[in-house]
């Protein structure tokens, strides 16, 4: 099957930074996951590992699982959420599953998805779960793994140290970083021009 040449592209992120703020930032934009997508499916089918489910992570895996099903033809798909924290800077002492999977794992190859390995802990602790569910066999997939991560997904696209803002989640994102400039003392006028630089969504107000 013929395919476009954009997505066999690998895609190269610019890196935004601001005066007093040690963060690095990138913006794909769905094209970009969409080439990510299909560099991560290329890898997933070299390697001919048979799978039967694709257990997606929530919430970042959801906006990109279509375009795997589709590059991979793994059509069994199932979403699981997993919470590390009650609130901002509020840990639980263990991860909670607040979204279950609404199917058994008992003897079937899974690739679990997510849109980047950053701590690493749901990976892991999902990965953990599902071999105790007696899952044959469990591999790990995402667009993109961060060094720092406990865990090196078995396929991933793209490589970053960078704080990923995703297309899907710019609301979010505008608001956690002009809450982190406010704290810093960063001038509403100035969070503002950030937050537009990074195509991103926030209420402050100048």
């Amino acid at each position: 099957m013929a395919v476009k040449s954009f997505l066999t592209q690998v895609p190269q992120f610019k890196e935004y930074s601001f005066l007093g703020d040690d963060a690095k930032y990138i913006i794909p934009s769905f094209t970009d996951l969409e080439c990510l997508t299909y560099q991560l499916s290329k890898k997933i089918i070299t390697d001919r590992n048979k799978f039967d489910l694709i257990v997606t992570l929530a919430k970042g895996g959801w906006a990109m699982t279509r375009s795997l099903v589709d590059f991979t033809q793994i059509d069994a798909i199932a979403s699981i959420g997993v919470k590390f924290y009650i609130d901002i800077g509020k840990r639980l002492t263990e991860p909670r599953v607040y979204q279950d999977l609404p199917l058994s794992v008992s003897g079937k190859n899974v690739l679990i998805f997510d849109d980047v390995a950053d701590s690493g802990g749901s990976l892991v602790f999902v990965k953990k779960l599902l071999e105790e569910r007696d899952a044959q066999k469990v591999r790990t997939a995402t667009l993109f793994y961060k060094p720092k991560s406990v865990i090196k997904p078995d396929y991933f696209a793209a490589q970053t140290a960078a704080w990923i803002l995703f297309p899907f989640e710019r609301v979010e994102m505008g608001q956690l970083l002009a809450s982190k400039w406010q704290e810093q003392g960063i001038k509403p006028t100035e969070i503002k021009k950030r937050v537009d630089r990074l195509k991103l969504i926030s209420t402050i107000k100048e």
